[in-house]
């Protein structure tokens, strides 16, 4: 299992290439830029089966959106440090 945390905006090719390296059971978190994949239609088909998708509520407000337009579940800076403090590899 591993952390994969993705900042760059879905028009980065390495952010993709993030996604396609997770596997299941490993968790996506997205922040920064990252947060607008939260909005594409087809994050979930981004990533394998299995594979847990979230971003940073902070940085989703942030950017202009309404917690309700998010595709993944958002989680609070404390709960990202939950789970960074959790996983054994991240990778950014």
């Amino acid at each position: 299992m591993a952390l994969i945390i993705i900042k760059k905006s879905p028009d980065y090719q390495v952010a993709h290439l993030l996604l396609e390296i997770a596997l299941p059971q490993d968790k996506v978190i997205f922040l920064q830029d990252g947060v607008l994949f939260a909005v594409e239609k087809d994050v979930k088909t981004l990533v394998k089966d299995g594979v847990e998708l979230f971003a940073l509520k902070e940085d989703f407000v942030a950017r202009g959106f309404d917690e309700k337009e998010s595709l993944v579940p958002l989680i609070s800076y404390d709960e990202f440090a939950e789970i960074v403090e959790k996983e054994p590899k991240i990778i950014s």
